[in-house]
Protein backbone atom coordinates (compact mmCIF):
# COMPACT_ATOMS: atom_id res chain seq x y z
CA UNK A 1 0.00 0.00 0.00
CA UNK A 2 1.45 3.52 -1.25
CA UNK A 3 0.80 6.02 1.65
CA UNK A 4 1.94 9.66 1.29
CA UNK A 5 3.28 11.97 4.64
CA UNK A 6 0.38 13.44 6.46
CA UNK A 7 -1.06 16.89 5.98
CA UNK A 8 0.10 17.82 9.51
CA UNK A 9 4.03 17.78 8.74
CA UNK A 10 4.85 20.74 10.35
CA UNK A 11 6.98 24.05 9.43
CA UNK A 12 9.44 24.06 11.80
CA UNK A 13 11.22 21.03 13.58
CA UNK A 14 11.08 21.65 17.73
CA UNK A 15 11.39 20.43 21.20
CA UNK A 16 9.81 21.31 24.63
CA UNK A 17 11.18 20.15 27.83
CA UNK A 18 10.34 20.58 31.77
CA UNK A 19 13.02 21.39 34.38
CA UNK A 20 12.92 18.83 37.19
CA UNK A 21 14.22 19.38 40.52
CA UNK A 22 17.21 17.70 39.89
CA UNK A 23 18.32 20.20 37.29
CA UNK A 24 17.58 23.85 38.82
CA UNK A 25 20.30 25.69 38.75
CA UNK A 26 22.25 24.07 35.01
CA UNK A 27 22.51 26.51 32.45
CA UNK A 28 20.86 26.00 29.28
CA UNK A 29 24.01 24.79 27.54
CA UNK A 30 24.28 21.96 30.16
CA UNK A 31 20.54 20.93 30.57
CA UNK A 32 20.14 20.15 27.00
CA UNK A 33 23.54 18.10 27.33
CA UNK A 34 22.74 15.78 30.03
CA UNK A 35 18.90 15.48 29.72
CA UNK A 36 18.51 16.20 25.50
CA UNK A 37 21.40 14.19 24.95
CA UNK A 38 22.60 17.21 22.07
CA UNK A 39 26.19 17.11 20.93
CA UNK A 40 28.22 19.80 20.85
CA UNK A 41 27.92 19.73 17.21
CA UNK A 42 24.11 20.13 17.12
CA UNK A 43 24.02 22.25 19.65
CA UNK A 44 26.52 24.89 18.00
CA UNK A 45 24.09 24.86 14.91
CA UNK A 46 21.45 25.39 17.57
CA UNK A 47 23.23 28.45 18.49
CA UNK A 48 23.98 29.92 15.44
CA UNK A 49 20.79 28.96 13.65
CA UNK A 50 18.34 27.98 15.65
CA UNK A 51 16.40 29.60 18.88
CA UNK A 52 15.97 28.48 22.44
CA UNK A 53 12.97 29.48 24.74
CA UNK A 54 12.39 29.52 28.39
CA UNK A 55 8.76 29.91 29.47
CA UNK A 56 7.90 31.42 25.73
CA UNK A 57 11.00 34.28 25.60
CA UNK A 58 14.07 33.83 23.56
CA UNK A 59 16.82 32.72 25.93
CA UNK A 60 20.82 32.35 25.32
CA UNK A 61 22.69 29.00 26.22
CA UNK A 62 24.08 30.16 28.99
CA UNK A 63 21.10 31.26 31.13
CA UNK A 64 20.77 29.20 33.90
CA UNK A 65 17.11 27.91 34.53
CA UNK A 66 14.77 27.30 37.74
CA UNK A 67 12.26 24.44 38.52
CA UNK A 68 9.83 23.79 36.27
CA UNK A 69 11.12 26.22 33.60
CA UNK A 70 9.77 25.01 30.42
CA UNK A 71 12.61 24.94 27.36
CA UNK A 72 11.84 24.83 23.61
CA UNK A 73 14.17 24.22 21.19
CA UNK A 74 13.33 25.27 17.67
CA UNK A 75 15.86 23.58 15.29
CA UNK A 76 17.37 25.38 12.28
CA UNK A 77 16.25 24.37 8.50
CA UNK A 78 18.37 21.95 7.23
CA UNK A 79 20.67 21.68 3.80
CA UNK A 80 19.08 18.88 1.75
CA UNK A 81 22.80 18.16 -0.24
CA UNK A 82 22.86 16.96 -3.82
CA UNK A 83 19.94 14.55 -4.34
CA UNK A 84 17.71 15.98 -6.69
CA UNK A 85 13.70 15.25 -5.34
CA UNK A 86 11.78 13.51 -7.80
CA UNK A 87 8.38 12.30 -7.04
CA UNK A 88 7.21 8.54 -6.32
CA UNK A 89 5.50 6.29 -4.60
CA UNK A 90 6.22 5.70 -0.30
CA UNK A 91 4.90 2.58 1.20
CA UNK A 92 4.92 3.90 4.56
CA UNK A 93 4.24 1.37 7.76
CA UNK A 94 4.72 4.13 10.09
CA UNK A 95 5.19 7.72 10.60
CA UNK A 96 5.22 10.44 13.74
CA UNK A 97 7.50 13.76 13.99
CA UNK A 98 10.74 12.00 14.94
CA UNK A 99 10.70 8.81 12.42
CA UNK A 100 9.68 7.37 9.94
CA UNK A 101 9.31 3.00 8.93
CA UNK A 102 9.26 2.53 5.22
CA UNK A 103 8.59 -0.95 3.64
CA UNK A 104 11.25 -0.64 0.23
CA UNK A 105 10.75 -2.28 -2.61
CA UNK A 106 13.64 -4.42 -4.46
CA UNK A 107 14.81 -2.95 -7.38
CA UNK A 108 15.09 1.15 -6.25
CA UNK A 109 18.83 2.44 -3.96
CA UNK A 110 17.94 4.32 -0.78
CA UNK A 111 20.58 6.99 -1.39
CA UNK A 112 21.47 7.02 -5.49
CA UNK A 113 25.19 6.59 -5.48
CA UNK A 114 26.41 7.99 -8.41
CA UNK A 115 23.67 9.64 -10.50
CA UNK A 116 22.18 12.09 -8.26
CA UNK A 117 19.07 12.83 -10.45
CA UNK A 118 18.19 8.69 -10.11
CA UNK A 119 14.98 7.53 -8.09
CA UNK A 120 15.50 6.52 -4.85
CA UNK A 121 14.29 6.11 -1.50
CA UNK A 122 15.91 9.63 -0.59
CA UNK A 123 14.47 11.25 -3.56
CA UNK A 124 11.14 10.48 -3.14
CA UNK A 125 11.19 11.39 0.72
CA UNK A 126 12.77 15.32 -0.72
CA UNK A 127 10.22 15.73 -2.85
CA UNK A 128 7.13 14.90 -0.29
CA UNK A 129 9.53 17.19 2.16
CA UNK A 130 9.77 20.13 -0.11
CA UNK A 131 6.03 20.06 -1.24
CA UNK A 132 5.14 20.27 2.42
CA UNK A 133 7.31 22.31 2.85
CA UNK A 134 8.98 20.49 5.61
CA UNK A 135 12.35 22.08 7.10
CA UNK A 136 14.74 18.94 6.99
CA UNK A 137 16.76 16.59 4.66
CA UNK A 138 16.49 12.71 4.80
CA UNK A 139 18.60 10.93 8.06
CA UNK A 140 18.35 7.18 6.99
CA UNK A 141 19.35 5.68 9.78
CA UNK A 142 19.43 1.63 8.34
CA UNK A 143 20.52 1.04 4.77
CA UNK A 144 19.77 -1.46 2.17
CA UNK A 145 21.09 -2.60 -1.00
CA UNK A 146 19.38 -1.60 -3.91
CA UNK A 147 18.25 -5.20 -4.87
CA UNK A 148 17.37 -5.89 -1.13
CA UNK A 149 13.38 -5.07 0.10
CA UNK A 150 12.13 -5.10 3.26
CA UNK A 151 12.07 -2.88 6.51
CA UNK A 152 14.11 0.98 6.99
CA UNK A 153 14.04 3.05 9.50
CA UNK A 154 14.05 6.80 8.74
CA UNK A 155 14.48 9.91 11.01
CA UNK A 156 12.82 13.23 10.21
CA UNK A 157 15.32 15.44 11.58
CA UNK A 158 19.41 15.87 12.38
CA UNK A 159 17.64 15.46 16.37
CA UNK A 160 16.16 12.39 16.24
CA UNK A 161 18.90 11.05 13.86
CA UNK A 162 21.56 11.77 16.16
CA UNK A 163 19.90 10.27 19.23
CA UNK A 164 19.30 7.12 17.29
CA UNK A 165 22.78 6.64 16.07
CA UNK A 166 24.10 7.28 19.46
CA UNK A 167 22.31 3.75 20.23
CA UNK A 168 22.29 1.89 16.85
CA UNK A 169 23.69 -1.20 18.42
CA UNK A 170 20.34 -1.49 20.04
CA UNK A 171 18.44 -1.23 16.66
CA UNK A 172 17.87 -4.89 15.63
CA UNK A 173 16.95 -5.99 12.20
CA UNK A 174 16.51 -9.28 11.07
CA UNK A 175 16.25 -10.66 7.55
CA UNK A 176 15.39 -13.83 5.58
CA UNK A 177 16.93 -15.02 2.24
CA UNK A 178 16.46 -17.12 -0.19
CA UNK A 179 19.77 -19.03 -0.84
CA UNK A 180 20.81 -21.45 -3.63
CA UNK A 181 20.87 -25.07 -2.62
CA UNK A 182 19.95 -27.58 -0.05
CA UNK A 183 21.23 -25.77 3.14
CA UNK A 184 21.70 -28.29 5.82
CA UNK A 185 22.90 -26.41 8.58
CA UNK A 186 19.72 -25.66 11.53
CA UNK A 187 20.97 -22.81 12.72
CA UNK A 188 24.74 -21.20 13.88
CA UNK A 189 27.35 -18.34 13.78
CA UNK A 190 29.16 -17.43 11.15
CA UNK A 191 32.28 -15.17 12.63
CA UNK A 192 34.20 -14.61 9.76
CA UNK A 193 35.81 -10.90 9.21
CA UNK A 194 35.12 -8.77 5.49
CA UNK A 195 37.65 -6.50 3.96
CA UNK A 196 36.59 -5.08 0.75
CA UNK A 197 37.91 -7.25 -2.48
CA UNK A 198 41.11 -6.17 -4.21
CA UNK A 199 39.64 -6.42 -8.00
CA UNK A 200 36.58 -4.27 -7.04
CA UNK A 201 35.03 -1.34 -5.59
CA UNK A 202 31.87 -2.73 -4.78
CA UNK A 203 32.59 -6.38 -3.92
CA UNK A 204 33.53 -7.32 -0.77
CA UNK A 205 35.19 -10.65 0.44
CA UNK A 206 35.86 -12.96 3.85
CA UNK A 207 39.54 -11.92 4.40
CA UNK A 208 41.74 -12.25 7.83
CA UNK A 209 42.82 -8.32 7.49
CA UNK A 210 38.97 -7.64 7.28
CA UNK A 211 36.60 -5.98 10.05
CA UNK A 212 35.05 -8.42 12.48
CA UNK A 213 31.60 -9.50 11.46
CA UNK A 214 29.17 -11.88 12.54
CA UNK A 215 26.08 -13.22 11.22
CA UNK A 216 23.80 -15.68 12.96
CA UNK A 217 21.42 -17.77 10.98
CA UNK A 218 18.37 -19.91 10.89
CA UNK A 219 17.22 -22.67 8.78
CA UNK A 220 13.13 -22.10 8.15
CA UNK A 221 12.45 -24.05 5.34
CA UNK A 222 14.64 -26.65 3.53
CA UNK A 223 14.52 -27.45 -0.30
CA UNK A 224 16.64 -28.99 -2.87
CA UNK A 225 17.16 -26.34 -5.25
CA UNK A 226 16.69 -23.55 -2.75
CA UNK A 227 16.37 -22.88 1.18
CA UNK A 228 14.69 -20.11 3.04
CA UNK A 229 17.08 -18.92 6.09
CA UNK A 230 16.50 -15.58 8.78
CA UNK A 231 19.64 -13.74 10.06
CA UNK A 232 20.39 -11.63 12.52
CA UNK A 233 23.62 -9.38 12.09
CA UNK A 234 25.45 -8.34 15.06
CA UNK A 235 27.67 -6.39 13.04
CA UNK A 236 26.80 -4.14 10.26
CA UNK A 237 29.54 -4.36 7.30
CA UNK A 238 28.40 -3.37 3.88
CA UNK A 239 27.04 -6.82 1.86
CA UNK A 240 27.43 -8.91 5.02
CA UNK A 241 24.92 -11.69 4.14
CA UNK A 242 25.68 -12.14 0.88
CA UNK A 243 29.52 -12.08 2.02
CA UNK A 244 28.76 -14.93 4.69
CA UNK A 245 26.66 -17.12 2.66
CA UNK A 246 29.22 -17.22 -0.23
CA UNK A 247 31.52 -17.81 2.10
CA UNK A 248 29.87 -20.76 3.57
CA UNK A 249 29.22 -22.27 -0.34
CA UNK A 250 25.15 -21.26 -0.71
CA UNK A 251 24.90 -17.73 -1.95
CA UNK A 252 21.79 -15.81 -1.83
CA UNK A 253 19.38 -16.62 -4.97
CA UNK A 254 20.16 -14.26 -7.81
CA UNK A 255 22.84 -12.81 -6.30
CA UNK A 256 25.33 -12.88 -9.11
CA UNK A 257 27.49 -10.78 -7.69
CA UNK A 258 28.94 -13.59 -5.31
CA UNK A 259 28.55 -16.39 -7.48
CA UNK A 260 24.91 -17.30 -7.42
CA UNK A 261 22.70 -18.33 -10.49
CA UNK A 262 20.28 -15.52 -12.05
CA UNK A 263 16.82 -15.90 -11.02
CA UNK A 264 14.57 -15.78 -14.06
CA UNK A 265 12.56 -12.80 -14.21
CA UNK A 266 14.09 -11.30 -11.32
CA UNK A 267 17.05 -9.00 -10.73
CA UNK A 268 19.79 -9.10 -7.86
CA UNK A 269 19.83 -10.83 -4.69
CA UNK A 270 16.65 -12.59 -2.56
CA UNK A 271 17.06 -11.10 0.68
CA UNK A 272 14.30 -9.34 2.39
CA UNK A 273 14.36 -7.11 5.87
CA UNK A 274 11.47 -8.33 7.62
CA UNK A 275 12.14 -7.50 11.35
CA UNK A 276 13.06 -4.13 12.71
CA UNK A 277 12.81 -3.07 16.19
CA UNK A 278 14.18 0.30 18.05
CA UNK A 279 13.51 2.45 20.85
CA UNK A 280 11.79 5.49 19.81
CA UNK A 281 14.54 8.57 20.04
CA UNK A 282 11.76 10.88 21.82
CA UNK A 283 8.90 8.72 23.48
CA UNK A 284 11.60 5.82 24.59
CA UNK A 285 8.79 3.44 23.51
CA UNK A 286 9.69 -0.26 22.04
CA UNK A 287 8.80 -0.02 18.48
CA UNK A 288 8.51 -3.42 16.30
CA UNK A 289 7.47 -3.64 12.99
CA UNK A 290 7.03 -6.78 10.44
CA UNK A 291 6.96 -6.79 6.79
CA UNK A 292 6.07 -10.42 4.65
CA UNK A 293 8.98 -11.74 1.84
CA UNK A 294 7.70 -11.05 -1.64
CA UNK A 295 4.98 -14.15 -2.29
CA UNK A 296 7.03 -15.05 -5.53
CA UNK A 297 9.55 -16.57 -3.03
CA UNK A 298 7.18 -19.22 -2.30
CA UNK A 299 7.24 -20.94 -5.77
CA UNK A 300 11.18 -21.72 -4.63
CA UNK A 301 11.02 -22.35 -0.91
Amino acid sequence: MTHLLPMTTPSEVSKTWRVHEEYGGFSIRDFLIKVGEFSRQLLKKVRISGSVYVNGKMAELWQPLEIEDEVKVVFPKEERGAVIPRQGPLSILFEDEDVLVIDKPPGIPVVPPFNKQEPSIASYLLDEYKRREYPCTVHVVTRLDRETSGLMLVSKHAYSHMLLTKKLDEVSREYVALVQGCFHEKEGLIDEPIARAEDSIIKRTVAENGKPSQTKFYLEKQGQDFSRVRFKLLTGRTHQIRVHMAFKGYPLAGDTLYGARALEGKQGQALHCDRLCFLHPWTKEKMRFVSEPPKDWDTYA
